[in-house]
């Protein structure tokens, strides 16, 4: 149970630290500084859906939870500004 326990808060730590990368990472790209990473999102997005799948609790976490929140709204953003700011 431990082991466990131990496993999902390494887990917790890392869709943290590669959610605030990517976030990071996708406003520079907004802003035309730097390029876009898509390996490093479609790691985190099989992570975060196994991730999930094993440590159902792990979506109570609001280290894990922040990050895909402000995910959410840069693609709300970008939505806005493609279709609407043309």
């Amino acid at each position: 149970m431990k082991y466990s326990n131990k496993a999902k808060q390494i887990s917790s730590i890392l869709l943290f630290f590669i959610g605030f990368v990517i976030v990071i990472d996708t406003m520079l790209v907004q802003f035309g500084i730097g390029t876009k990473q898509n390996n490093l999102i479609i790691g985190y997005c099989v992570s975060f859906i196994l991730l999930s799948i094993k440590f159902p609790t792990i979506l109570k976490n609001k280290y894990v939870i922040i990050p895909l929140y402000l995910m959410i709204l840069q693609m709300i953003y970008s939505l806005v500004r493609t279709y609407i700011f043309i």
